[in-house]
């Protein structure tokens, strides 16, 4: 069917059939002036304005011992895309925007939960592909099964946003812009109790003086405290008293306290990686899959075991309900979908995982998600990473920039927190990661002002890894400028945004 803009197909088996492909074709043809953004498989793939002749590089320049060595294909798609890296083929998952002065036209899926959608663009042949995942499943005969929806829509981006969520009838859940500090890129994992404590203390005082009436304030212990995948047994050494005290201290000092989580992820020197095999994901040879080079080595969970199933249910609910903290970050959730199995294909296995997320936290705890498909968690956390990791460096060494989309970059970060600024507070609040104002790092002044003014301009969140108790009092009238900016923001977002929909999404 196809009708004002809204294009759905569905089969009618006449006789069992198991289905390999679905395609939308459509013929466009390309100004060399129209700015085109394809959303990036996860929130640190690269994702900006390109021009209609640029090239979208994959690995292949990458030696493959180096891949294989450091899975640096598990983060992003190349196990399952094929790039070409010729100048106009260009691809990216679940919409896409081009953009010819103030006029822009959407191409969007408009439901994921039943398989991702690959949007293909090949500016020569002026053709666009819309390929969204089949069932894996045999359809059985006389069954009805809806395999895709679209949406085309033309005007301003505002208008073709606001009618992509309408029709999708996605609201971001209530929430309020974050400020505050996490401990990421201070200590990294190098994390104990006496740090955290004097980071609570630093970041404490520091905001006393601060104006964010409109905001929450968080304080959030990340990566350190326990072997990735052993969350319940946290490391007795570095924080002897648990984690119950921190979360408890840092409520009682007016922060939301937040944890970071890896849920569906264990590293190779974790006892789960040793102990339960049969929880690890396994591809057709009967190895584990690899996500990445992370600590000792990422390796992806199957999140259909039953059994993997209550525990992660059960280190949720331990951390919510018995530690105290009311935020959670949920990394690396790209791995729930490495490689269909189950029944279900990538777009499945990833909506299956967020709702045992969402049900195991319970509404009344706040999550972040970070390393995920974006459309996976539309409307069902309140916050998501949409770029990658910031660096202590602008860009990283030049090897480093040879290395796939999701790497470490302040540069690559920056331009993701433009190209994806219209999900803010429609699909969830836009997490862009930290802002420094610390001169211990090889980002200049002028660097670092950028970032925060950027972040402030775009995003949702501001959360630092500085330590607070050394900013200067020129670096908290920066900061505090910089939290105006965002609430002010907020304001006339949430004025416009709610006037579309007939009603705040707050």
């Amino acid at each position: 069917e196809v009708g004002d803009g809204l294009i759905s197909l569905t089969a009618i088996a006449l006789a069992p059939i198991h289905l390999t492909s679905c395609t939308v074709s459509l013929h466009r043809r390309f100004d060399p002036g129209e700015r085109i953004v394809l959303n990036g498989y996860q929130s640190w793939t690269d994702t900006h304005e390109l021009s209609p002749d640029s090239v979208m590089r994959g690995i292949e320049r990458v030696p493959r011992q180096l891949v294989r060595r450091f899975a640096l294909d598990g983060s992003g798609d190349y196990r399952f895309v094929d790039y070409d890296e010729q100048p106009g083929h260009l691809h990216g998952f679940t919409y896409a925007t081009i953009r010819h002065e103030d006029d822009t036209q959407l191409i969007a899926s408009l439901d994921e939960s039943h398989g991702f959608t690959l949007i293909s663009m090949n500016c020569d042949e002026a053709s666009i592909e819309m390929q969204t995942e089949c069932p894996i499943r045999m359809i059985a005969s006389g069954e009805e099964v809806e395999l895709g929806r679209y949406l085309v829509a033309q005007g301003t981006e505002d208008e073709v946003f606001d009618r992509w969520f309408s029709l999708m009838g996605v609201r971001a859940r209530p929430s309020q812009p974050l400020i505050g500090y996490t401990s990421w890129y201070r200590h990294y994992d190098d994390i104990d109790e006496d740090k955290i404590l004097s980071d609570l203390d630093a970041a404490a005082a520091s905001l006393s003086g601060i104006d964010a009436r409109g905001a929450r304030r968080v304080f959030q212990i990340d990566d350190g405290f326990a072997k990735v995948g052993d969350w319940l047994f946290v490391d007795p050494d570095d924080f002897p008293r648990g984690l119950a005290p921190i979360a408890q201290r840092a409520a009682g000092l007016g922060f939301t306290p937040g944890l970071w989580l890896a849920p569906f992820v264990c590293e190779h020197d974790s006892d789960i990686f040793r102990v339960r095999p049969e929880w690890l994901l396994r591809d057709e040879a009967g190895d584990p899959v690899t996500t990445g080079s992370h600590w000792s080595g990422g390796y992806a969970l199957d999140t259909l075991n039953p059994e993997f199933r209550d525990y992660i249910t059960t280190v949720i609910q331990m951390a919510v309900l018995v530690w105290g903290f009311r935020l959670l970050k949920l990394d690396f959730l790209y791995a729930a979908c490495m490689i269909p199995h189950g029944g279900m294909n990538r777009g499945e296995l990833m909506a299956d995982g967020i709702r045992l997320l969402r049900e195991a936290a319970g509404d009344d705890c706040l999550l972040l998600g970070c390393g995920v498909p974006l459309a996976s968690v539309f409307g069902q956390f309140e916050y998501c990473r949409i770029g990658c990791d910031v660096g202590l460096d602008w860009d990283g060494p030049a090897p480093m920039r040879l290395l796939h989309r999701e790497r470490v970059s302040t540069r690559n970060s920056m331009h993701n927190t433009l190209g994806r600024e219209p999900l803010d507070n429609r699909a969830f609040r836009n997490d862009p990661d930290v802002f420094f104002l610390r001169d211990d790092i090889r980002l200049s002044r002028s660097q670092r002002m950028m970032l925060l003014e950027e972040d402030a301009a775009n995003a949702s969140i501001l959360l630092t890894s500085d330590d607070m108790s050394t900013w200067s009092v020129l670096d908290h009238e920066a900061y505090q400028a910089a939290i105006a900016t965002m609430l002010a923001r907020d304001k006339r977002m949430g004025a416009r945004r709610g006037a579309s929909d007939g009603g705040s999404a707050r």
